[in-house]
């Protein structure tokens, strides 16, 4: 099995987590390695299985090598939130960024920021087997450690993103749902499958790992019209465009 590693414009998160997994030389005993810039000079693409890419698109020259890579591989992996849905670019108001399916066909996604090792690795096994990628299709409060009644859950007025320091280092308060507290929290939308590690850790969900099913604004603005927002998080951008960037229509139309 012939595979193509690549980055685009990201942090190398992906990858670093990537190389970081117990089963990489695994990995690398199975497979051949045509190309992988990380940590390879080798610059020619030659036909390959799989190609894993990392990042997004933000500048025209990538839309070529994007391309290049899909020509040359037979199925193509959006490794990563960035990749797949444009990711934490989202909250730039400066740079144009977008998600690597706006210009090739994309075979499988790898969600997170980064993906969570259980999901990548998983995943990357699967992938050398020749074996279809297999994502959660519950979202993270169907198995959420506090996610009590969701109903009252959503009767708070949600004032803030986060929460406190002294809240994160509270054992109480690590036992009530965030929205049931006034802070946002996306698990409602996002698709399971990171053991809740933010969420453990005091943090509530961002969305890192994308919608359960469909698309992440539609998603979220039915969410939003469950809620009761407070007049300062109405007028926070950042709500919509975290990981993606909403079409400008749906976008105003939530603002309003």
């Amino acid at each position: 099995m012939k595979f193509i590693v690549e980055s685009l414009t990201s942090c190398s998160g992906c990858i670093s987590t990537l190389l970081s997994l117990d089963i990489f030389p695994q990995f690398l005993e199975r497979t051949e390695i045509t190309s992988f810039p990380f940590i390879s000079d080798k610059k020619n693409l030659i036909k390959s299985d799989i190609a894993l890419v990392e990042g997004c698109v933000s500048k025209e020259s990538q839309i070529e090598t994007l391309k290049n890579i899909r020509k040359n591989s037979t199925k193509l992996c959006a490794l990563g939130t960035c990749a797949a849905f444009g990711g934490i670019l989202g909250l730039s108001k400066k740079k144009r960024f977008y998600p690597i399916s706006n210009f090739v066909e994309v075979d499988f996604v790898i969600p997170g920021c980064p993906p969570p090792i259980n999901l990548l690795g998983n995943a990357l096994m699967n992938l050398t087997e020749n074996k279809p990628i297999t994502l959660p299709e519950k979202n993270m409060c169907y198995s959420c450690p506090l996610k009590g009644d969701m109903k009252d859950n959503l009767n708070t007025q949600i004032s803030r993103l986060f929460p406190s320091n002294l809240e994160i280092n509270s054992d109480d308060d690590k036992q009530i749902c965030f929205l049931k507290r006034g802070i946002l929290c996306l698990g409602p939308i996002t698709r399971d499958g990171c053991d809740h590690q933010c969420i453990e850790r005091g943090i509530p969900c961002e969305g890192c790992l994308g919608p359960a099913s469909k698309d992440f604004t539609s998603n979220l603005i039915n969410f939003l019209s469950l809620v009761s927002l407070s007049n300062q998080l109405k007028r926070y951008d950042g709500i919509f465009n975290r990981f993606s960037k909403p079409i400008l229509k749906r976008w105003e139309y939530c603002k309003k």
